[in-house]
């Protein structure tokens, strides 16, 4: 990946602004509600505490109130795909969340990882082996991959505009929405919801709810018989998804 440009959230919004009113209206309000919301405390709950403390503590305190806090403001980039096989998107120890916009497509023979701390804004269409999203995904396109994974993280989600196709698309507690359709041949959905809000169609093996012993390989299974995460993405990269199945 190569970082093209470092922006401020106006200048993201700008960019955004040019999508849909749709995307524009589900990115930005995502963003707002999970990295750049205010999380300071109102004029009232302020003086209530101040006046709990002693005189130069409080002053102190009402002063730091008064700065904004650099190191809760992501990093926001302008990136792009510079022809590696697979796209690893990481932060650094310490570095706090990214949000990387990518303005092209993103075209790629391996794999697509999203960690954590990253969200991910695609304005294009998204090709790849497996997409493996344990941060956020926004794309205004179509996506096709073998495996679509989203992965136990808060909050985060997967929102494509276009149509979705893969092999498998699985969730462990990510919400993951096409506004077209979802065509797989498998679907693992285990603690939130996978959408296509024009049709879902699931060609073979559906395993909606709790009953993972029943259809799933035991190699991706831990001890008491439940989904174990780390064993099942160990699997699909050595592995075919139809055989995460019995």
């Amino acid at each position: 990946m190569k970082e093209l440009q470092q922006l401020t959230k106006d200048q993201l919004y700008i960019f955004l602004k040019n999508q849909s009113e749709n995307f524009y209206s589900t990115v930005t309000s995502a963003l707002d509600f999970t990295l750049f919301q205010d999380h300071s405390l109102d004029e009232e709950d302020l003086s209530d505490f101040l006046e709990m403390l002693d005189p130069e503590t409080a002053e102190k305190v009402k002063a730091a109130s008064l700065q904004p806090n650099e190191d809760d403001i992501p990093t926001i980039i302008l990136a792009e795909h510079e022809g590696s096989t697979s796209l690893d998107l990481v932060t650094e120890d310490g570095e706090g969340y990214k949000v990387i916009l990518f303005d092209k497509d993103i075209n790629l023979p391996g794999n697509l990882f999203v960690e954590d701390y990253v969200v991910l804004i695609v304005m294009g269409n998204i090709q790849a082996k497996n997409i493996i999203v344990n941060g956020s995904l926004y794309c205004t396109g179509n996506l096709s991959c073998d495996v679509l994974f989203g992965a136990s993280g808060n909050d985060n989600e997967t929102y494509f505009e276009g149509n979705t196709s893969s092999i498998l698309i699985a969730e462990n507690g990510h919400y993951t929405v096409a506004e077209g359709n979802i065509d797989s041949q498998y679907l693992i959905s285990l603690h939130n919801e996978i959408e296509g809000k024009s049709g879902r169609n699931i060609e073979k093996t559906i395993l909606d709810g709790s009953n993972e012993a029943e259809v799933l390989n035991p190699e991706i299974l831990d001890e008491n018989g439940y989904f174990e995460e780390d064993s099942f993405l160990n699997f699909i990269n050595n592995n075919p998804p139809d055989a995460v199945f019995k």
